[in-house]
C-alpha cells in the first residue's frame, strides 16, 4: 500500500514539475504601441473573454512591444487574432531586444496568413528582455493574447482564460437540403448531422405521403442521384428519417426537375440587379459611386450578366420586360427627384443623367431586363470608368484595371444582343477599350495577391484577355495576339507561383476566387495547343486539393485543414461562386474519379446557400421578395436598415451563410456579418451561367 501511495505522489509531483515548466513571460507585462493604444493590458491578461485590441494602420508599418522587465529565455511565441468580423492579421513578423538593438528573429515573418491562432516555436531559446511584434496590414486587424513563453511551449490555449462552447442539443432529427430544387440527371445529396449511425431514409411525396424511393445515410449524408422520377410535375417531396434515440424527422420540402435549379432562380437573380441600380432602382442612391449599389471595380457585375446571357439566351428573350429606358429618364429629369447623399457617390447624379442624356437610346422599349442592365452597367463604366472602393481600400479613386475588364465581357458577347443594342454604342466601347487596356495595366503580369477582401484575386485578367483576343480577331484588329500573349504570361506566372495549399490562391480570394480558376479552366479548353506547359496539371491539382478538403457531411469545400471557412468574413460570396470553379474545371479533366467526386462537389454547393448547411437555412432573408420554393430564410440580418446599399429592400439579395462557428455541427455558433452585397448576386448569375455551360443547356458555345 505504501508503494502505491507513494507511485500516486510521485506521479502527481512530476505533472506538478510539468505544468510550472511552462511560464508564460508576457503575462501581465507592460506593453507599448506605435499607435499609443490605451487598452494595451488586454494583449497580456491571459484571457480571450476580455477583449483584445482592434486598430486599423492603413496599410502602414506598425509595432506592438512587450517588456518581459527582465533577461529571459525564450522558447515561443503564441498569437490568438481577432477573428469576430475581421480577417486575422496578415503580414507580420517579430523582433528581440539585443542590448539596444532590435534583431529579427530568424524564421519568424508570416506573409498571407489566415489563421486566426498561430503558434510560433523557435529553432533554438534566445535571450532577451523585451520582444516587438512588426504588423502590415491594409485593413483592420485585431489581437486577442499575445503569450511569449520561456524554453518549454505548451499546447495553444494552455494557461488561458476561455469562454466554452456549449454544444448544441436536439430532441429530433434534423434535415437538412437544397430547400429550392434538384436537377434531372445530377448529383443530389442531404444532410442528417444529427445521425449516429447508418440509419435509413426515406423520399416521400409531399401531397401523399407515398414513399418514392429510399436509401441508407453513410457518415451523415444521404445520396439520392438515382432518383429521377419520370412524373414530376407538379410535385414536391421530403426526406425522412428517424432512429437513434431521437424523434423523427423531415426535411423542407423540395422539387426534383429538369433544369430546375436555374429555372427557379432566373427571376430573382435578373430582378436584384434591376432593384440595385444606383438612381433608378429601388432607392435614389449610389453607394460606393458605381452602377450598382454597394458595387466596386471588382464586383463583377457585368461580367456575370454577359456570362448568365450566354449560357440561355432564350430564356431570358421569353421573360417579361419591366424596365423602361424612357421612363427611367422622365423620373431621374423630373423636379421630384432628390438623392440621398452616400460615400463615394460624387459624380453618380451627373453620370446617371449623362447615360439618359449622352449615350445613344435604346434600339427598342422591348429589350430583355439582363440586356438594359448589360448596357446600363457598361454605359456608366464608359462615361465614369474611374472610382473608389467605399470600404477603406488604399488604392484610392483611379482606373482600375478590373473596370476596364468588363468592357471584354460586353464586346465577346455582343454578337449574341447585337439585336438589342445599337452598333453605335458597341462602338464606343471598342474604342475606349482598346483605349484604356493598356493604360490600366492588363498586358502587365499581375503579382499582387489580394487579401480576403476579395479586392485583387491573383489572375483575374487572364479570362478578359483571351476574350478580348477573340474581340480583336473578330474585329480583324492589328496585334490582336498581345491578348493572348498577355494571358499566357500571367497563365505561366499562376503555374509557377500559386501554391493550392495556401488559402491565399483559393478560399482566401474570397467572393473573387472565381476569377482565377474559371480563366485557367477556359485558357486549357479552347486554346490548349498554345497553353502554358503545365496548366492542365495545375487545374488536376487544384481539384485534387478541392476534394482533399471536402471529405466531410456536408461535402463542404474547407478554407484549409483547420477552418472551415474564411476567417472573419461572411462566407456567402465564395460558397456561391464555388460551383463555377468546380464545373469549369471539371469540364477540363479527364473522366474518373477525380472528376466525378469535383462534379458532386459543385452540385453540393448549390445545395448549402440553398439550405443544406449546419443552420438549415437558405441564403436569404427575405424570401417574399423574388423568390420561390424557399421554408426556412438566413435568421440573422444585418440588424441595419435604411443605410448604406438598402439591399435589405432589394428583390433576390442574398445575405449570408455559416462561419466556422457553425461547422460541423452548431446552429448556435455565432452568426456572420448579414449584410448582403452586389457581388454574392454577381456569384449567383456565375455560378448558374456555368451550370448552364455544363448541363449543355443552350446552343451558344462557351468560347
Amino acid at each position: 500500500m505504501k508503494n502505491l501511495i507513494l507511485g500516486i505522489v510521485i506521479f502527481f509531483n512530476i505533472q506538478n514539475c510539468i505544468a510550472q515548466s511552462f511560464i508564460n513571460l508576457a503575462n501581465g507585462k507592460p506593453v507599448t504601441t506605435s499607435w499609443n493604444e490605451s487598452k494595451t493590458k488586454r494583449f497580456t491578461d491571459a484571457s480571450l473573454i476580455t477583449g483584445g485590441v482592434r486598430f486599423d494602420p492603413k496599410g502602414k508599418n506598425h509595432w506592438i512591444e512587450i517588456d518581459l522587465t527582465a533577461e529571459f529565455k525564450i522558447g515561443g511565441i503564441q498569437l490568438y487574432f481577432d477573428h469576430a468580423g475581421i480577417l486575422p492579421l496578415r503580414d507580420f513578423s517579430f523582433q528581440y531586444k539585443k542590448a539596444e538593438n532590435w534583431v529579427n528573429i530568424p524564421n519568424s515573418a508570416y506573409k498571407n496568413n489566415f489563421a486566426s491562432t498561430l503558434n510560433f516555436t523557435l529553432p533554438e531559446p534566445i535571450s532577451s528582455s523585451a520582444i516587438r511584434m512588426m504588423v502590415t496590414c491594409e485593413t483592420t486587424f485585431g489581437i486577442l493574447e499575445i503569450q511569449v513563453w520561456g524554453k518549454d511551449v505548451p499546447a495553444q490555449s494552455y494557461g488561458l482564460q476561455i469562454e466554452k462552447e456549449v454544444p448544441f442539443q436536439t430532441v429530433k432529427h434534423l434535415v437538412c437540403v437544397n430547400q429550392v430544387a434538384y436537377n434531372f440527371n445530377a448529383p443530389k445529396g442531404f444532410t442528417v448531422p444529427t445521425a449516429k449511425t447508418n440509419l435509413p431514409f426515406f423520399i416521400k411525396e409531399k401531397d401523399t405521403d407515398k414513399v418514392v424511393f429510399q436509401g441508407k445515410l453513410q457518415n451523415g449524408k444521404g445520396d439520392f442521384t438515382g432518383f429521377n422520377p419520370i412524373d414530376f410535375k407538379g410535385k414536391e417531396y421530403f426526406i425522412y428519417v428517424e432512429g437513434d434515440g431521437l424523434m423523427s424527422g423531415s426535411s423542407f420540402p423540395f422539387v426534383i426537375g429538369k433544369y430546375a435549379i436555374q429555372n427557379m432562380a432566373y427571376q430573382p437573380a435578373v430582378e436584384f440587379f434591376n432593384d440595385a441600380r444606383s438612381m433608378v432602382g429601388s432607392h435614389a442612391s449610389a453607394y460606393g459611386g458605381t452602377a450598382w449599389r454597394d458595387g466596386t471595380y471588382y464586383t463583377y457585375e457585368v461580367p456575370s450578366m454577359v456570362l448568365l446571357y450566354l449560357s440561355n439566351p432564350e430564356a431570358f428573350d421569353k421573360m417579361p420586360v419591366t424596365l423602361s429606358w424612357a421612363k427611367e429618364k422622365e423620373f431621374l429629369f423630373s423636379t421630384g427627384f432628390k438623392a440621398t447623399k452616400e460615400p463615394n457617390d460624387k459624380d453618380a447624379i451627373s453620370t446617371a443623367k449623362a447615360y439618359y442624356s449622352q449615350l445613344p437610346p435604346p434600339k427598342s422599349d422591348n429589350i430583355p431586363d439582363i440586356i438594359q442592365n448589360i448596357r446600363f452597367g457598361i454605359g456608366w463604366n464608359l462615361l465614369d470608368p474611374v472610382s473608389a472602393d467605399p470600404s477603406g481600400d488604399l488604392l484610392g479613386e483611379q482606373l482600375h484595371g478590373q473596370t476596364i475588364e468588363q468592357f471584354a465581357f460586353f464586346l465577346y458577347g455582343y454578337p449574341a444582343y447585337q439585336q438589342y443594342i445599337e452598333k453605335e454604342f458597341y462602338q464606343m466601347v471598342l474604342d475606349s477599350t482598346l483605349k484604356w487596356w493598356t493604360r490600366s495595366g492588363l498586358l502587365d503580369v499581375q503579382t499582387t495577391i489580394g487579401n480576403g477582401k476579395g479586392r485583387h484575386c491573383p489572375g483575374h485578367s487572364i479570362l478578359p484577355n483571351l476574350l478580348m483576343y477573340e474581340v480583336a480577331k473578330r474585329e480583324k484588329l492589328e496585334n490582336s495576339g498581345k491578348y493572348l500573349e498577355a494571358a499566357k504570361n500571367q497563365t505561366k506566372w499562376i503555374i509557377e507561383n500559386a501554391d493550392w495549399n495556401n488559402p491565399a490562391f483559393t478560399k482566401g480570394q474570397r467572393q473573387s476566387e472565381h476569377k482565377l480558376v474559371t480563366g485557367l479552366a477556359f485558357f486549357m479548353t479552347n486554346y490548349p495547343e498554345q497553353a502554358p506547359r503545365g496548366l492542365k496539371q495545375k487545374l488536376v491539382e487544384w481539384a485534387e486539393n478541392v476534394v482533399s478538403l471536402s471529405d466531410n457531411m456536408w461535402d463542404f469545400r474547407k478554407f484549409d485543414k483547420n477552418n472551415w471557412t474564411l476567417p472573419g468574413y461572411n462566407e456567402a460570396g465564395n460558397v456561391i461562386a464555388f460551383p463555377a470553379c468546380g464545373l469549369s474545371v471539371a469540364m477540363v479533366l479527364d473522366n474518373g474519379s477525380l472528376r466525378k467526386r469535383l462534379v458532386e462537389l459543385a452540385y453540393a454547393h448549390y445545395d448549402n446557400f440553398n439550405g443544406r448547411n449546419p443552420q438549415n437555412a437558405h441564403c436569404a432573408n427575405h424570401p417574399e421578395l423574388g423568390f420561390v420554393g424557399i421554408e426556412k430564410v438566413w435568421p440573422f440580418p444585418d440588424p441595419r436598415h435604411d443605410v448604406c446599399a438598402r439591399l435589405e429592400n432589394v428583390r433576390g439579395a442574398l445575405c449570408s451563410l455559416p462561419g466556422s462557428e457553425m461547422y460541423p455541427f452548431n446552429p448556435n455558433g455565432l452568426p456572420r456579418h448579414g449584410e448582403g452585397w452586389t457581388v454574392y448576386n454577381a456569384n449567383w448569375n456565375v455560378s448558374l451561367a456555368y451550370l448552364n455551360f455544363y448541363e449543355n443547356v443552350s446552343t451558344h458555345s462557351w468560347k
